[in-house]
């Protein structure tokens, strides 16, 4: 399972997106505008042949948010439409996008990833996925957002932050209801 694919790989015949997978990873202008054609292609190919259209639906998602489109629509049309089994992958990258940017209700759209997505986790994606959530619950988010950073910066700013709190390293949210599992 590779944790931060490229999302051209969503574009391959067949792809899966995994729900363990970081898919926000900043894309550079051009490359978020080849994304976003070849996704476009894509998809009217699968609708034409009656396949899945979660995984191009979602990288052109991806594409817009990093072309500089406001992706809200992206999000709010593919959750009204895709199966209820596919949602889970819709919140987690929809938040995903939004925490590379460290904008507000990141958080609220991981979490409901999470937690449509638990039953259908293997325990170490599961592991994986309560882990890096509770360390970005440390970040502090904002309506406009901030430059987008890497996955691997942002859980180094949280762990920062982390440290650096009254309450002994203790997320900011202490209602974390799986402090039983995170040791």
């Amino acid at each position: 399972m590779e944790l931060m694919p490229d999302p051209h790989q969503l574009l391959q015949p067949e792809a899966t997106v995994s729900l363990a997978a970081w898919y926000a990873s900043p894309l550079e202008p051009a490359l978020a505008a080849d994304l976003q054609l070849q996704a476009r292609q894509l998809l009217q190919r699968v609708l034409a042949s009656g396949g899945s259209s979660l995984a191009p639906r979602l990288a052109e998602m991806i594409a817009g948010f990093w072309h500089g489109r406001i992706v809200t629509h992206d999000y709010r049309s593919l959750v009204g439409t895709v199966p209820e089994a596919q949602q889970a992958a819709v919140e987690l990258v929809y938040g995903q996008l939004l925490m590379s940017r460290k904008q507000t209700g990141a958080m609220q759209h991981l979490d409901r990833g999470f937690e449509l997505a638990t039953a259908a986790l293997a325990p170490a994606a599961y592991f994986i996925l309560l882990r890096r959530h509770t360390l970005l619950r440390n970040l502090v988010l904002t309506p406009a957002g901030a430059i987008p950073q890497t996955l691997p910066d942002l859980l180094q700013e949280a762990r920062v932050i982390q440290r650096l709190q009254p309450s002994h390293g203790l997320p900011r949210n202490l209602r974390n209801p799986h402090d039983d599992t995170l040791g």
